[in-house]
C-alpha cells in the first residue's frame, strides 16, 4: 500500500477512534474513504405515502400468485448450463423499467438440491457470484441469480444514483416476492431448496426464509438482524446524504433516527423463524466495518436452533480469501434439511 494511502487510512482510523467500526479491516476502510463521495439517497425519501405503510408488506399472508418463468437462452459450458430468464415481478408497484424479473441459472442434470442466490448492495449483473458462488454447481446445488430490482438491465432512468429510500424499501419487498415466487416454482423440481446471499442479499434471504412456507434452507452471509446500524453507525453511514435528508444541518440527527427506524422495518426479530431454522447457517466477518457483530449475534439469537460462524475477515476481503467458507455454509444449510 502507498504511503499516501496508509496516511489515509491512519486518519480514517484517528476519526473513528471510539468507534464501533475502529477494528474494522484495512481494505473496509479503503473502500469507504474513496466511496464516501458517491452519496446515497441524494434525491431524498421519495414516495413518503408508500413508506408510511410499510409495515406488513411482506408476511406469511401475501403469498404471491404462481409465476411463469420464460427461458430465453441455454448454453451448455463444461459439466453445467447456463440459462437466462424472465418473469413478471408478483410485485406491481415497480417502476416499468424494474417490472420485469431477470435470472441466471447454472443447473447439472444430475443435481438434487438448489440455491436462489440474492445479490447484495450495488451489485450489479451475476459477475461476482458467479465467481464466488460459481463452484456449487460441481458440489450438487443448482444455483439461481435473481437481479435485483433497479440493478443491471433492472435500472430506472438515472440509474443506481437515482434510487430514493422508497425506492430501497421497494427494492427490499420485491426481492423478497421474487425469491419466494422463485422457490415455489422451483419446489416440484428438487429434492431440497435453499435460499441465500451476501450482505444485503443475506438479509434478504433472512426474511425470505422466514416469510416462506416451506421446508427451506438459509444461507445468511455477513449480515445481521437489521440495516439500521448498517446505515446510521457502520462504514455505509459515510455514504449517506444526510444534508439531503435532513434538509437543513440542523435536523441530522432527525434525518439518521428515521432512517434508523425506517431499516427497522425489516428488522429480523420483527418476523418468526424459518421453518427450519436448524436448517440456517448465519456467517459474520469478524473485522467488518459495514456489519455490526452485535447485529449478526442478534440474528442467531433470534434464530435459536440455527449455526452461526465468524471469518477473520472484512465485509470485501472475505468475498476474495474465503470462498470455499461462504460455499460451504450453503452446502452444509442444505444438508441440514
Amino acid at each position: 500500500m502507498s504511503r499516501p494511502a496508509q496516511l489515509q487510512l491512519s486518519r480514517l482510523r484517528q476519526h473513528l477512534a471510539g468507534n464501533v467500526v475502529v477494528r474494522a479491516h484495512a481494505v473496509d476502510l479503503l473502500i469507504a474513504l474513496l466511496s464516501r463521495r458517491s452519496k446515497i439517497f441524494r434525491l431524498g425519501w421519495g414516495d413518503e405515502e408508500f413508506l408510511a405503510g410499510l409495515h406488513g408488506h411482506v408476511s406469511h399472508a401475501n403469498v404471491p400468485e404462481p409465476i411463469s418463468l420464460t427461458w430465453h437462452s441455454s448454453e451448455n459450458l463444461a459439466d453445467a448450463v447456463r440459462r437466462n430468464g424472465t418473469f413478471a415481478s408478483p410485485v406491481l408497484h415497480l417502476p416499468d423499467a424494474a417490472r420485469t424479473a431477470y435470472l441466471r441459472a447454472w443447473t447439472r442434470p444430475q443435481n438434487l438440491c438448489a440455491c436462489v442466490l440474492l445479490a447484495g448492495s450495488h451489485d450489479e449483473g451475476y459477475r461476482i457470484r458467479e465467481r464466488v458462488f460459481g463452484s456449487l454447481v460441481n458440489r450438487g446445488v443448482d444455483l439461481y441469480l435473481l437481479e435485483n430490482p433497479y440493478y443491471g438491465v433492472r435500472r430506472i432512468p438515472g440509474g443506481v444514483p437515482a434510487i430514493t429510500v422508497s425506492d430501497q424499501a421497494m427494492m427490499a419487498v420485491a426481492m423478497v416476492m421474487e425469491a419466494r415466487a422463485l422457490l415455489g416454482w422451483l419446489r416440484p423440481q428438487y429434492e431440497k431448496l435453499s435460499v441465500a446471499g451476501y450482505s444485503m442479499g443475506g438479509h434478504m434471504a433472512a426474511i425470505t426464509a422466514a416469510v416462506t412456507a416451506l421446508p427451506i434452507a438459509c444461507a445468511a452471509l455477513a449480515t445481521g438482524a437489521s440495516a439500521s446500524a448498517i446505515y446510521t453507525r457502520g462504514l455505509m453511514s459515510w455514504c449517506v446524504d444526510y444534508n439531503r435528508l435532513a434538509g437543513d444541518p440542523e435536523r441530522h440527527v432527525i434525518a439518521k433516527d428515521r432512517l434508523h427506524a425506517f431499516f427497522g422495518a425489516a428488522d429480523i426479530t420483527n418476523f418468526l423463524p424459518p421453518l427450519r431454522v436448524d436448517a440456517a447457517v448465519i456467517l459474520g466477518c469478524s473485522r467488518d466495518g459495514y456489519v455490526l457483530r452485535a447485529e449478526t449475534e442478534r440474528l442467531h439469537q433470534h434464530w435459536n436452533g440455527s449455526t452461526l460462524r465468524w471469518l477473520n475477515a472484512g465485509h470485501f476481503s472475505a468475498l476474495v480469501t474465503s470462498r470455499k467458507a461462504l460455499c460451504d455454509c450453503i452446502c452444509d444449510s442444505l444438508a441440514a434439511l
